[in-house]
């Protein structure tokens, strides 16, 4: 997966491994916020070859890039990628592909919620269609349904689609979450949850054999987004 604008990566540089994001994608130059306050001095110059990472659902990824400049005094910096992006991690967590009921808003108590539906779920994170344009680093309420369980967590955006999807007639962003406040009981039922309908997908797909071998379940129709309670 090639990188986009407001996704969350990882820069490392003299031995230490330091948050950052994408502000801007061109044909042969990525713009990325530079290492502040603390770390500024972090920042590498012109000319310096750096590891980037990232997270594409189930693996982390690694591509160098060559620092061209440092513009100040936002900062940032601009690097040229150098070959291709390879995978250095595959995640342990499983992820399916399901469309469960989500609520979601901003994490403060008088937030509106909005609804739709998950587009994959693991025991660490989820994706789901957003009627709105969120940015990374953004804290949300989320609320999503589970076999007739609401679990209730804190989530932080670490990636949104540059570009909206339209279905019928309304645009939606795809949102990538993770979870970072959530009871560990809720936890401990999402994973099995997650692990278990992983299992039984795979032995369905094994036994059909018309099937692909991928892991999904897709809900019959795309649900719309909306507000909690209906327009």
């Amino acid at each position: 997966m090639a990188l986009e604008a407001n996704q969350v990566i990882q820069i490392i540089f003299a031995n230490r491994t330091v948050p950052s994001r994408v502000i801007r994608v061109m044909r042969h130059e990525i713009y990325i916020d530079a290492l502040r306050d603390m770390e500024v001095e972090l920042t590498p110059l012109p000319g310096r070859k750096i590891p980037l990472r990232w997270a594409d659902d189930d693996t982390l990824l690694q591509q160098f890039a060559t620092v061209i400049d440092v513009l100040d005094p936002i900062p940032i910096m601009v690097v040229k990628l150098e070959g291709s992006p390879r995978v250095i991690e595959f995640r342990k967590n499983f992820r399916v592909k399901i469309g469960l009921p989500i609520e979601y808003g901003l994490a403060r108590p008088d937030s509106e919620l909005l609804v739709t539906t998950t587009q994959d779920i693991s025991s660490t994170g989820l994706r789901f269609p957003s009627a709105v344009k969120l940015w990374a680093g953004l804290d949300l309420r989320l609320c999503v349904r589970v076999e007739n369980r609401g679990i209730e967590m804190v989530a932080k955006v670490v990636r949104v689609s540059a570009k909206p999807r339209e279905v019928r007639g309304r645009e939606s962003w795809e949102t990538g979450v993770q979870f970072t406040t959530i009871n560990t009981q809720d936890r401990r039922f999402l994973d099995q949850y997650v692990r278990q309908l992983h299992a039984r997908m795979r032995a369905t797909n094994a036994s059909n054999k018309g099937g692909d071998g991928g892991v999904s379940v897709q809900p019959s129709k795309d649900r719309a987004n909306g507000r909690k309670g209906g327009e």
